[in-house]
């Protein structure tokens, strides 16, 4: 598979709705976002575009309308970004970045369990 780019905070949106729906319109999308996010259709339509350039997304044209589909899985996704996260920040020590959560959130015991 290609090389794929990071996510910014609206693509993740995006992608979090497709994950969770399967597939999706602009118009889906649009309507989705959380009121934070919220942003004019043409601008989701264009982020949707560049998720696709990102190999991120698929786009299949059913009629006038196109159906966005995930390309790559969320889990694939969280896992790579972040490795890309503790790479940048801890110098791809997943120890350091657990030493910094654990001395910074307030951990105890109980949290460590899944």
């Amino acid at each position: 598979m290609p090389k794929v780019e990071t996510l910014t905070k609206l693509e993740w949106e995006i992608m979090k709705h497709i994950w969770k729906n399967g597939q999706a319109t602009v118009r889906d999308v649009h309507a989705a976002l959380p009121p934070d996010q919220s942003r004019a259709y043409t601008t989701i339509q264009t982020y949707m575009e560049r998720l696709v350039d990102k190999n991120y997304l698929t786009k299949k044209k059913i009629g006038l309308v196109n159906f966005y589909s995930a390309k790559v899985k969320e889990a694939e996704t969280l896992k790579r970004e972040t490795s890309h996260f503790v790479k940048r920040a801890f110098d791809g020590s997943f120890s350091k970045l657990a030493a910094f959560l654990f001395d910074t959130q307030n951990f105890n015991a109980g949290d460590l369990e899944t």
